[in-house]
């Protein structure tokens, strides 16, 4: 069997270690792995569960504690400037077309019914309430 000092606390030195002294744990608990599992230590067993499915490498998460607090509170913030821009840009906008009224819509609707325009759709050109 690997010496408890081997696989003991594994998962907590794992990313430390050196990859030889990894690739060594690692075939070693291969050929253990091979044999009875009712022969494995517990220890052996936790280790061999971590190399396989724990969190390194690959599998390590991608945002740690903590974080998720840090994205909300900078989209929160980004949200806040945005509105804030928005409404900054409606307030210095300058003021409406003319044919954006309600009546250069209708007077347009009016053309467009004495012209026989579009057939296939209404010409409705009312956009504003």
């Amino acid at each position: 069997s690997l010496s408890n000092a081997t696989v003991a606390d594994l998962n907590k030195r794992w990313e430390g270690l050196p990859s030889s002294d990894q690739e060594e744990i690692i075939l070693q608990l291969n050929e253990r792995q091979k044999l009875n599992w009712k022969e494995l230590t517990p220890e052996e067993k936790k280790a061999a569960w971590y190399i396989s499915y724990g969190e390194w490498g690959p599998r390590r998460p991608v945002h740690q504690k903590g974080d998720g607090l840090k994205i909300f509170g900078g989209v929160v913030l980004g949200l806040g400037i945005a509105s804030g821009l928005f409404v900054l840009f409606r307030l210095n906008a300058p003021a409406q077309p003319k044919t954006m009224t309600r009546e250069w819509q209708e007077a347009s609707d009016e053309y467009l019914k004495s012209k026989n325009a579009n057939p296939f759709t209404s010409y409705s050109q009312i956009q504003s309430k």
